[in-house]
């Protein structure tokens, strides 16, 4: 299972902080921390509230590369962003970076697919469209269908597009989990690409949400989901995908 660290996001609030005060040391020591932990790639989102992205972004990259080389993950609404992240991550041999994300939102695909027609970037797709996110897993394994035809027309391996089928928060809908495990579960039987999530949203406004997380984590891992987006700090979450993994 491919571990995304999700924590390097500058709408935390240490983090936004840290990207603020140019603290490289808090950027540096949180990286290695993800790495140590089982992170196979770091998500770095640079957007902070009155920011300049472009230039944060660029600040993260290189200082996350100065400490490690392992694969990272671009993380903007942005084009411009976009661009100038990916540019910082390859900058001097570096790697290829994933793109987090693409969508069939008319948006997301003006801005993602030129960089994955360019460098070929792996990128995470999700399940939404202009319309939102469809509410059947009918619904969003049609939209992972059309992005799959999408980002093979850009030139790029299918296996690469890493296909989240999205959750919502079970406390506002009691399905909200079903209908994501049938997506992902459509998604792996009939798609030739790679599978991925946000989990924890699942779990959002109600109790014992670790409890919640590590159980949809199991059940996903049940389907077959080849990675998750995640706080591999989270001890008792690594500790359940160690378990999966066994």
């Amino acid at each position: 299972m491919l571990l995304m660290g999700e924590s390097i996001n500058g709408t935390r609030k240490a983090v936004g902080e840290a990207i603020q005060a140019r603290d490289a040391e808090f950027i540096k020591a949180l990286a290695l921390e993800q790495v140590q932990a089982g992170a196979s790639v770091l998500d770095i989102n640079g957007g902070v509230a009155g920011g300049d992205e472009n230039a944060d972004i660029v600040w993260l990259i290189e200082t996350v590369r100065s400490v490690t080389d392992t694969q990272l993950m671009v993380d903007s609404a942005s084009p411009d962003a976009l661009t100038v992240g990916v540019e910082a991550c390859i900058k001097d041999g570096g790697k290829v970076p994933f793109i987090n994300s693409i969508s069939m939102e008319q948006a997301r695909i003006d801005a993602v697919i030129p960089q994955v027609e360019k460098h070929k970037c792996p990128v995470v797709g999700l399940c939404m469209n202009d319309d939102g996110i469809p509410e059947t897993a009918e619904g969003r394994f049609e939209v992972a269908s059309q992005i799959c035809e999408l980002v093979d027309k850009a030139g790029l391996p299918t296996k690469d597009l890493w296909v989240d089928p999205l959750v919502l928060a079970v406390s506002a809908d009691g399905e909200a989990a079903n209908i994501t495990m049938g997506a992902l579960r459509m998604i792996k039987e009939k798609l030739p690409v790679s599978t991925t999530g946000g989990l924890s949203n699942v779990s959002f406004g109600l109790p014992n949400r670790g409890l919640l997380n590590r159980t949809f984590v199991s059940m996903c891992a049940g389907i077959g989901i080849d990675g998750i987006i995640v706080d591999v700090r989270n001890k008792q979450m690594m500790a359940t995908v160690k378990a999966i993994e066994a």
